[in-house]
């Protein structure tokens, strides 16, 4: 039973998802093939896994990974960025 009292069962209600778990990191580890989050073993890396990408300004973009490889592109999005990010 809700804190108020009122029961909801029987009821409808109009939900929406406003959090997702995405990381913010730093657009320049994403391009650094030797940084860990394009190290499969130890950030997960894999095809569709995903993070948000800064340039430590107001900038996020939503980058998906295309590959687990440590060069495996990550791919924009979504975002105000123009370009994919391709570590070397």
């Amino acid at each position: 039973m809700p804190i108020t009292g009122d029961a909801t069962q029987n009821k409808s209600f109009t939900t929406k998802a406003s959090a997702f778990p995405f990381t913010v990191v730093s657009e320049s580890a994403l391009g650094d093939a030797t940084d860990m989050l394009n190290q499969e073993y130890l950030s997960g890396k894999a095809e569709g896994a995903g993070f948000i990408g800064t340039n430590g300004t107001d900038s996020f973009n939503l980058y998906v990974a295309a590959g687990s490889a440590t060069t495996s592109a990550w791919i924009l999005v979504g975002g105000d960025g123009t370009t994919d990010i391709t570590p070397a």
